[in-house]
């Protein structure tokens, strides 16, 4: 099932074309990453996809819906997104934030169905924040909230979770933690679109790679279709080996071009 397709999306800023032309899918049950060099309009691309920015041209669809058609609340129950940037207002417990991805359903910390409970709790321990739910989040390191706001983003359920470089701020056990998380929810039916720098996490973890270079995408499929060194040396400027062990994709980066 398509969760979320984009048709010909281009996204303007001022005289730069951020995104261009831009067509592709998510699907339920996949894990599906978005790679790229810096600049190349992955989080432009996500943000339009979205419908989170004003595009230019081409279209949005959420499970065939346009998304200018769906309201933010609607949108809210379909799409879990974890952006780059997550700013905290206020210093709160750590399952009062993990609450918050329930709030599209109505619940609020203090008026929690016992689904909504539930779900929060499973987030929670996904996340190994057991023991740090009760504390105060302005008292956790940076990588620790940013497992708190993964945690708030899993606790919604939603059928797509679309996250932009979730784990940049970790620590690498938690980098693969977290990539296994996303793994096991597509496992479980769920799509899950991501932006992440690492090659070697993509090559291991998706199930599909976007790569996108200069506001287009310019491959769509699988780590073994589409990681090549020519496609690394072109996308990256980078020399890189390639190989399989164990039945994985292991990517040796030898150095710049």
């Amino acid at each position: 099932m398509t969760l979320l397709e984009t048709r010909d999306l281009s996204l303007r800023a001022g005289s730069a074309l951020l995104v261009e032309n831009a067509s592709f899918r998510a699907e339920a049950g996949s894990l599906t990453m978005v790679i790229g060099p810096n600049g190349a309009g992955k989080t432009s691309l996500l943000r339009a996809a979205l419908g989170l920015v004003r595009t230019e041209a081409g279209a949005a669809l959420i499970e065939g819906r346009n998304v200018r058609e769906m309201t933010p609340l609607e949108r809210a129950c379909r799409v879990a997104y974890l952006p780059q940037q997550r700013p905290l207002a206020w210093p709160q417990p750590v399952r009062d934030i993990v609450a918050l991805g329930r709030f599209a359903y109505g619940a609020v910390p203090g008026r929690l169905g016992d689904i909504d409970r539930a779900a929060i709790e499973r987030a929670i321990a996904a996340c190994g924040l057991s023991e740090l739910a009760d504390r105060s989040a302005d008292s956790l390191s940076g990588g620790e909230m940013s497992r708190v706001h993964l945690a708030r983003a899993l606790a919604a359920e939603t059928p797509l979770l679309v996250a932009d470089e979730p784990v940049t701020a970790l620590d690498p056990r938690y980098q693969h933690e977290t990539l296994s998380i996303f793994a096991g929810a597509a496992r479980k039916g769920r799509g899950v679109l991501t932006v992440v720098h690492d090659l070697a996490l993509a090559a291991r973890y998706a199930d599909r790679l976007i790569w996108m270079k200069e506001g287009r995408i310019v491959a769509d499929g699988t780590p073994r279709e589409t990681m090549t060194p020519t496609a690394l040396r072109d996308v990256f400027g980078i020399e890189a080996r390639l190989r399989l062990m164990e039945g994985r994709l292991v990517i040796e980066i030898e150095g710049s071009i």
